[in-house]
């Protein structure tokens, strides 16, 4: 049996199950391509700790450590196995070792998909991040971000949504511009991975956020659902 990848993931309220965006950027690669791992679930206050005892380097920029992270095992090339952090690295380096089924990382739509999911989250925030908190959340992991999310200055209800509108209509026309239901047509890429991590967030959230998204630009929900067989795979 093949040695398996650890993928480190936040846990949820029971019944435990994969929730958050990046770690399911992830997990979806590694359902994608049949890759064997298991599931290692750390709650936000543990996470730093536990990569600085096991010698992980802290990311160069941004949040010294993080999840995702996995850890591929130990190989004569690398006696210790090696950690990898953060979904884009951990897709590059999974693509060069499982380069079956591609990811088409070069696909040039995947910085415009990038690109327009950071605008919906950042326009959406004051819709759905209130029901993460209250509906996904952890006792610990709720106490430990309640000071670092302020959603104080961040519009909700139909004005988020408004606002939010043009942006999804753009991920419309990406989806359909070479006919779908994927960003490349008929062919699965990591972009419509960052997409459907994303929906999957949202529809997680519980509350009515993710139906709303889909309404509003029926493309995306084509895609959720023509992706739904890579998301089976959550509490392990």
């Amino acid at each position: 049996m093949a040695q398996e990848i650890t993928l480190f993931d936040l846990p949820s309220k029971p019944p435990n199950r994969s929730w958050s965006y990046n770690p399911w950027k992830t997990r979806i690669v590694l359902n994608y391509k049949s890759i064997p791992y298991k599931t290692h679930w750390i709650e936000f206050p543990d996470i730093a700790p536990h990569f600085h005892s096991l010698g992980v380097p802290p990311n160069a920029q941004g949040t010294p450590y993080t999840v995702p992270t996995i850890h591929i095992p130990p190989s004569p090339s690398q006696p210790k196995g090696e950690y990898i952090v953060d979904s884009k690295a951990i897709a590059i380096a999974l693509e060069a070792k499982y380069p079956d089924p591609p990811l088409h990382l070069d696909a040039p739509q995947l910085a415009r998909v990038e690109e327009l999911w950071g605008q919906a989250v950042k326009a959406l925030m004051g819709v759905f991040v209130p029901d993460v908190m209250r509906t996904l959340l952890t006792d610990r992991n709720k106490e430990y971000m309640k000071d670092r999310i302020d959603l104080k200055t961040v519009v909700g209800g139909d004005e988020a949504w408004e606002g939010a509108k043009p942006v999804l209509e753009a991920i419309g026309l990406l989806l359909k511009e070479k006919g779908g239901p994927f960003v490349l047509g008929e062919t699965v890429s990591y972009a419509d991975f960052v997409l459907v991590s994303g929906m999957h967030w949202l529809k997680k959230s519980g509350g009515s956020t993710f139906e709303r998204f889909v309404q509003i630009e029926p493309a995306c929900g084509t895609l959720y659902d023509a992706s739904k067989q890579w998301l089976e795979r959550d509490d392990h």
